[in-house]
């Protein structure tokens, strides 16, 4: 495993004296998939917020290929190849289903409203490139199930389509790390399995490493090829799938037996 690519070290993080993250660190290999677990409070989702840049960290290091981004703004983090997906699909209603994924690709857009007012021959170019890509992620991902629906909005979509959405918005900023903060929370077993087969089919297969959270131990089990476990705010263990499921310290702490 490339260690260089990814390294969260040392990251810590209290809330009015109440420790959230405590020293927590692990690596991420390029096309590398990695599962946090841990149970409820065990500071999964606060991991995830400091390295989106949603969230100021109180100590420790997050370097994606080379480069410390602790402390960047989420624009910026997301330029730079980060994307992520949040436990509630976090969608505009008051936009369409194409206009959704059209706008995050506007992240490193260097067009100002002067550009748009003038009628600029490159902001137009873009806008056109952008449409382009959100049209065919839409004719691509899922059978091309959201396109007929393209100027809907995301309330008209059951909650399968709209993690569906999420996706798709996340993968027209062709990000190099994918985030994604309990991606099948709430399916049903049908839509379950085609949320992994989309992860599988358009996140694994296209080399992008991911680093999910997961209370699912069938969905861990599945697609994780290195797991870390929190509690508490501290990390408690780290290895494969199969040597953390069966490790007494997370039997206690995250299946309760």
């Amino acid at each position: 495993m490339d260690s260089q690519f990814f390294r969260v070290s040392g990251v810590s993080k209290s809330f009015d004296g109440l420790v959230a993250l405590d020293g927590v660190g692990f690596e991420a290999g390029k096309g590398q998939t990695v599962g946090v677990i841990g149970p409820n409070g065990s500071g999964k989702t606060t991991l995830f917020n400091i390295i989106s840049g949603l969230l100021a960290a109180d100590g420790g290091s997050v370097v994606f290929d080379g480069t410390e981004i602790m402390g960047w703004k989420p624009h910026r983090v997301v330029h730079r190849g980060i994307a992520r997906t949040f436990q509630s699909a976090r969608l505009f209603n008051n936009l369409t289903i194409l206009q959704n994924c059209e706008l995050p690709q506007f992240t490193g857009s260097t067009s100002t409203l002067f550009h748009s007012l003038a009628f600029d021959r490159g902001e137009r170019e873009e806008r056109e490139r952008v449409r382009e890509r959100a049209n065919a992620l839409l004719s691509e991902i899922g059978g091309g199930r959201l396109y007929p629906r393209r100027h809907d909005y995301p309330d008209t979509c059951s909650l399968g389509e709209q993690r569906m959405l999420e996706l798709i918005r996340v993968l027209s900023v062709e990000p190099e790390i994918v985030l994604m903060d309990e991606p099948t929370q709430g399916m049903n077993p049908v839509w379950v399995g085609e949320t992994l087969d989309l992860i599988e089919q358009q996140i694994a297969a296209r080399g992008k490493t991911m680093i999910f959270i997961e209370h699912k131990m069938s969905v861990v089990m599945r697609i994780a090829e290195r797991v870390v476990v929190l509690n508490h705010g501290r990390k408690i263990a780290e290895g494969s799938p199969a040597s953390v499921r069966d490790d007494p310290a997370v039997i206690e702490a995250y299946l309760g037996t």
